[in-house]
C-alpha cells in the first residue's frame, strides 16, 4: 500500500478536479477503532471503511448510550482516534470534515488527521496491512 501516492486528478491542467477528489489515494479497509466525543466525554466505536495518510472514511451508530447524537456535534469538530495495535492503543488526532450519509441508525463521516509524523503514517500503514490479514 503507498499512503503518499499523489492523486493524478488533481495535479496540473486537471486542477479543478470534483470535490471528491483527495490529493492521496485512500484505501478501501474494514478496521475497527474509536473516536473520542467530547461532549460525552467517551470514547465511541466505529468502523474504518477507507483510510490515508491524510485521513479516513469511518460509520459509527448515530445512538451511543441512550443519546442521540446530531449531525451538528460532527461539522468541522476535533476529535481523537484510536486503534489497537501490536496490543497498544494507537491515538492519532483529527477532526470530522462532514456527514456523507445518514443510513438507518449509522452516520458515515469523512476525517482528516492533523498533519500525522511520519511514524504515525508508518503504524497507519501497519494497521492497513493487519486489517488484509484479517479478511
Amino acid at each position: 500500500m503507498v499512503f503518499n501516492k499523489p492523486n493524478p486528478l488533481l495535479s496540473g491542467k486537471n486542477r479543478k478536479a470534483p470535490f471528491e477528489q483527495r490529493a492521496l489515494e485512500r484505501v478501501a479497509c474494514s478496521l475497527r477503532g474509536e473516536f473520542f466525543l467530547e461532549e460525552l466525554s467517551s470514547w465511541l466505536p466505529m468502523e474504518v471503511l477507507d483510510l490515508s495518510a491524510a485521513g479516513m472514511k469511518i460509520r459509527f451508530e448515530s445512538v451511543f448510550r441512550n443519546a442521540r447524537l446530531r449531525e451538528e456535534q460532527f461539522n468541522w469538530t476535533d476529535s481523537r482516534f484510536r486503534f489497537l495495535l501490536k496490543g497498544e492503543f494507537f491515538i492519532l488526532s483529527g477532526y470530522f470534515l462532514r456527514i456523507y450519509s445518514r443510513a438507518k441508525s449509522f452516520f458515515t463521516v469523512g476525517v482528516e488527521f492533523s498533519a500525522p509524523a511520519p511514524e504515525d503514517q508508518f503504524k497507519l500503514a501497519a494497521l492497513y496491512r493487519c486489517s488484509v490479514r484479517r479478511n
